[in-house]
């Protein structure tokens, strides 16, 4: 009976190690992009848009100024570097330090923020975080 459950444990740890290896092996593993001079402009555009203009509440004003200079931060990272790195590990990697900035924001910022996530995965090709995010527990 101990050796049935031990065996129990020890696949039910082989599966867990299993599933987090591969999210990390998939995560690290660059998919190619393919940036063209459109895909410049449609970032271009990003950046330069007012952002945050249809938040709610008194704190709307300040959460505009804290939060949209984080993301045109990360699109002038993204312009400056796309052309060098046409993966989606490097965006990835850009973006983190966005997400841990906006992640523990009030619903309504934190939801426009993962819109504008989403809308640079448009623009880039991107179709998915491959769980680089999922620590946050704000992706799906």
């Amino acid at each position: 009976m101990a050796s049935r459950d031990h065996r129990r444990r020890w696949f039910l740890g082989a599966g867990v190690a299993v599933v987090v290896a591969g999210v990390v092996l998939t995560h690290r593993t660059p998919i190619p992009l393919e940036i063209d001079d459109r895909t410049l402009a449609a970032l271009r555009a990003f950046r330069d848009e007012p952002k945050f203009l249809d938040l709610p509440g008194r704190p709307a004003a300040s959460e505009r100024a804290r939060l949209e200079p984080l993301f045109d931060d990360l699109a002038d990272r993204l312009i400056a570097g796309i052309r060098q790195n046409p993966n989606d590990t490097w965006v990835l990697d850009e973006m983190m330090p966005t997400v841990d900035a906006f992640h523990l924001e009030d619903t309504e910022a934190r939801e426009r923020c993962v819109d504008y996530i989403a809308r640079l995965f448009r623009i880039l090709g991107i179709r998915s975080d491959r769980h680089a995010f999922a620590r946050f527990l704000i992706f799906v």
